[in-house]
């Protein structure tokens, strides 16, 4: 299992979405809806082992998350306004603790970035944040330690255009969580999705 976390600072978390302004008025869903596109589409197939969580901080009424189950999804395309229209029918329902489904495989809750980053530490996961001055990944992640590590399933922590609070990186250090790095570049967020599949694709089928 692959899951992908991000923290979206400025994103939506209202049902008032201007599908014609998805990064001026809607703080920044281009992003979003970029980052599920890299975490899920394949050329003509979806990534049915991945889930992806999107944790919004915008107005009016933050923190909402959204969590999104390739197993599960069904009728959406890999555009953004395809993504967007689809994210827009979960933030226009009433939000609880618990996850409910707006549409298949699309989950709504009114639940905070650390309590679903808690929430994979307590379930033994492998929980990693990209980051520029992590370890790079071949040395976390590769032949030898691989097998073992995909039986825990992985989960990778991103920021948006903003990144984590300082706050945000201290608890994430409290709880053991380990930086990586992908590039000595700064990469956008989706694009952070990209690589990581690549690398966990071909370490995939490498074993045949």
């Amino acid at each position: 299992m692959r899951e992908f976390i991000l923290k979206a600072n400025k994103a939506i978390t209202s049902g008032d979405i201007n599908l014609k302004d998805l990064p001026g008025s809607c703080g920044r869903l281009d992003l979003v809806c970029r980052c599920i596109s890299s975490a899920f589409f394949l050329s003509h197939d979806i990534r049915r082992d991945t889930v992806f969580y999107s944790v919004h901080y915008g107005r009016p009424n933050p923190p909402v998350a959204l969590k999104f189950v390739g197993s599960q999804l069904k009728r959406v395309s890999p555009d953004e306004r395809s993504i967007a229209i689809f994210i827009k029918k979960a933030l226009s329902r009433e939000h609880g603790p618990q996850w409910r489904e707006s549409t298949p495989g699309i989950y709504h809750a009114k639940k905070d970035f650390r309590e679903i980053v808690l929430e994979k530490v307590r379930e033994g996961r492998n929980v990693y944040l990209l980051h520029l001055k992590g370890r790079p990944i071949e040395e976390v992640i590769n032949e030898e330690t691989y097998p073992e590590m995909r039986e825990r399933g992985f989960v990778f922590i991103l920021g948006d255009h903003i990144g984590l609070s300082e706050e945000d990186e201290r608890f994430l250090r409290d709880l053991g969580v380990e930086r990586i790095s992908l590039s000595p570049l700064e990469l956008h967020a989706n694009q952070c999705i990209d690589i990581v599949h690549n690398v966990l694709d071909k370490l995939e089928y490498r074993r045949g």
